[in-house]
């Protein structure tokens, strides 16, 4: 990024939080650049002891994973693994409990940026898979040991998947109900499945 995308000035070089970052240094703009962080995440949806999985179209093309994908910027973490299911294989899934993340920090001196990817426990609740044959080439249940006779299955998908069977329901992160002294508008909060009303 070369130049402020709040006022348009060339961006310079501020030291900021013990780091030297690029920062727009026009009077009264204040912008500084902390990298391109994004947020996925990924979706293990169980039914009858199999678990859903979809063939990318998009690269790496032909791995097989769980459904998932980017959170958009306006967007709710658990509807957009909702949504991704629904893209990717036509699967109506409803988000039950984040059962794990992973964060990568990816550095490149021209473009810092770093990733959450957030894993969730859906269940099914309508449709059969089926590929878009554009993000999902096959989309399809698969036992365990139908996985282990498979190529190209990822190795993030079946942690998640391990993580998702060992784990008893509820042990995972639930949405909570919160006011407006906890959680700003727009935002969700997810904690241990406990009551801790007064």
């Amino acid at each position: 990024m070369q130049y402020c995308p709040r006022c348009g000035t060339k961006l310079g070089i501020k030291s900021d939080g013990g780091r030297d970052r690029s920062a727009c240094l026009a009077d009264g703009c204040g912008f500084v650049h902390f990298g391109e962080p994004s947020i996925g995440c990924g979706a293990v949806v169980l039914r009858d002891g199999k678990v859903l999985m979809i063939q990318r179209g998009l690269p790496p093309r032909g791995t097989w994973q769980i459904p998932g994908g980017f959170v958009e910027v306006d967007e709710h973490i658990h509807s957009a693994v909702e949504r991704e299911v629904l893209e990717e294989s036509g699967v109506v899934a409803q988000m039950e409990e984040a059962i794990g993340f992973r964060y990568q920090a990816q550095v490149h001196p021209d473009r810092p940026n770093s990733n959450i990817y957030m894993v969730f426990r859906l269940l099914p609740i309508s449709g059969e898979p089926n590929h878009d044959g554009e993000e999902s080439l096959a989309a399809g249940y698969f036992s365990l040991e139908e996985l282990a006779q498979m190529e190209n299955v990822q190795g993030l998908s079946m942690w998640a998947i391990q993580l998702a069977l060992s784990a008893p329901k509820g042990a995972g992160l639930v949405m909570h109900k919160a006011d407006g002294t906890v959680l700003r508008p727009g935002g969700s909060l997810f904690g241990l499945g406990v009551d801790i009303s007064p």
